[in-house]
C-alpha cells in the first residue's frame, strides 16, 4: 500500500469481473494478475500475467507478483484464500 494514500497500489484480480470494474475506472494500472478466465477488456489478456483459473491459482505466482491486495470471490474462492493465509499473505479472520 502507498504510504502517501493507504490505497492498494498492487492488486490481483481473481475474477473478470474485478478486472473489468478497475479498467472502466481507469486504474488498470494498479493490477499486477488475473484471472486465466478474463476476456474484458480483451487488452488485459495481453498487458497482465494470468495467475488463476476461478477454483484454482499459483499461489507461488501470486505471492511473487508482491500485491498489496486480492480480490476473490464469495466463498466459491474461499480454498484460494486460505492457500494465501497459510503462505501468510492475508491475516485471517
Amino acid at each position: 500500500m502507498s504510504p502517501a494514500t493507504g490505497f492498494p497500489q498492487r492488486i490481483v484480480c481473481l475474477t473478470e469481473e474485478t478486472t473489468e470494474t478497475l479498467y472502466l475506472l481507469g486504474e488498470d494500472w494498479r493490477i499486477v494478475g488475473i484471472s486465466g478466465f478474463t476476456v474484458r477488456p480483451p487488452r488485459a489478456r495481453r498487458e497482465k500475467p494470468r495467475v488463476s483459473a476461478f477454483l484454482s491459482a499459483r499461489i507461488d505466482r501470486i505471492l511473487e507478483l508482491e500485491p498489496d491486495l486480492v480480490l476473490g470471490f464469495s466463498d466459491l474462492q474461499a480454498d484460494i484464500a486460505a492457500q494465501l493465509v497459510r503462505a501468510e499473505f492475508l491475516a485471517a479472520p
